[in-house]
C-alpha cells in the first residue's frame, strides 16, 4: 500500500463512515476500523491489496465472528456451543472475504480486482465431505477511479502457442501459412508482453522461520511493482514475517511495517537486503 505521511483530507461522502461507532466483536467490523486509517494514510493515487482466506462455521475458530472476547461471547451464546454469527448453519462457508469487500464498498473504497491466488502447492486438508481449498482472495482497493497502475511493469512473456495463432490472423481474416514472415507481430501484441490476469498461479515457498503463513516473495513483487515507484513508501499493516518489507527494499521501495509480533524474525530477514539495480 503506497502512503504518505501527511495528513489526508476526508471526503464529505466518508465522513458518516469514519464518525461511525463500529463494534470490535465483529472480524468484518475490526477490518473497517483499521481500513479507516488505511484510507487516512494512502495516498489519493495509491492501492490497497487485501489479502483474506475463507472459513466455515461451527469450527471453534475463524468463525465470522471470531475475535470477539470471552465475556461477549458468552453472553451471546450462554451454552457454549460454538459460536455461529447470523444463525449461520455449521459447517457453512462464510464468505468472509466478500463480507469483508462489499463492507468496504459501501464504506467509499472502490474494488478494481478480485485476484485469485491460485497455490499449486497448497497445504492438504483432511476432509472428507467437501473439496480441499487451494486458492485465497486477494482484493486490488482503491481510492478513487483514477490512481497509479504500472501493467508494463508486470507483463508476462507470450506464450508461443498464443504467437502462433496470431500470426494466423490478421484483423479476424485468416492467413496462408507462406505469409507469416511478412507478419508483424509487434502490431498485434504488446511487446512487453501480456497482462497477466487476475488468476495468479505463484506456489507457497518453504522457509525455515516460525511463521505459518509467509507470503511468498513473488506475490509481493507483482503488488509492488504495479503499485509503487521508486520512491516510495509502502505500507503492510500486518507486516508478520516482514516480506513485504524485504521486497519493497529490494525494489528501492520504503518498507514500513506494523505488527504484534515477529518482530526479530522481521528484522532478521529485512537485515540483509541485495537491492536491485535499475538502468
Amino acid at each position: 500500500m503506497k502512503i504518505r505521511l501527511e495528513k489526508t483530507r476526508i471526503p464529505n461522502h466518508l465522513l458518516e463512515y469514519f464518525e461511525t461507532d463500529l463494534c470490535s466483536s465483529c472480524y468484518v467490523c475490526h477490518t473497517l476500523l483499521w481500513a479507516k486509517e488505511a484510507w487516512r494514510v494512502l495516498e489519493n493515487d495509491g492501492i490497497l491489496f487485501l489479502n483474506i482466506a475463507d472459513s466455515y462455521a461451527g469450527g471453534g475458530k475463524g468463525n465470522y465472528g471470531s475475535g470477539i472476547s470471552s465475556s461477549v461471547k458468552a453472553k451471546q451464546n450462554p451454552k457454549g456451543n460454538d459460536f455461529n454469527y447470523g444463525n449461520i448453519p455449521s459447517k457453512c462457508q462464510l464468505l468472509i472475504p466478500h463480507r469483508v469487500a462489499i463492507a468496504l464498498i459501501d464504506a467509499g473504497w472502490v474494488l478494481r480486482n478480485t485476484i485469485c491466488w491460485f497455490k499449486s502447492n497448497a497445504m492438504p486438508e483432511s476432509v472428507t465431505d467437501r473439496f480441499s481449498k487451494k486458492y485465497e482472495y486477494i482484493f486490488m482497493f482503491s481510492k478513487q477511479e483514477k490512481y497509479y497502475f504500472d501493467l508494463d511493469a508486470i507483463r508476462e512473456p507470450h506464450k508461443e502457442v498464443s504467437l502462433e495463432r496470431i500470426k494466423g490472423t490478421w484483423n479476424g481474416h485468416r492467413e496462408e501459412m507462406s505469409s507469416y514472415k511478412n507478419m508483424d507481430i509487434s502490431k498485434m501484441c504488446h511487446p512487453l508482453g501480456k497482462n497477466p490476469g487476475d488468476v495468479w498461479i505463484i506456489p507457497t515457498r518453504p522457509s525455515p522461520e516460525k511463521h505459518y503463513a509467509m507470503w511468498p516473495e513473488q506475490l509481493v513483487e507483482r503488488m509492488v511493482k504495479c503499485s509503487t515507484k521508486a520512491g516510495d513508501s509502502v505500507l503492510d499493516p500486518f507486516c508478520g514475517s516482514g516480506s513485504t518489507l524485504k521486497v519493497a527494499e529490494q525494489l528501492n521501495r520504503k518498507g514500513i511495517g506494523i505488527d504484534l509480533g515477529y518482530h526479530e524474525m522481521s528484522k532478521r530477514r529485512t537485515g540483509k537486503i541485495q537491492k536491485q539495480l535499475f538502468v
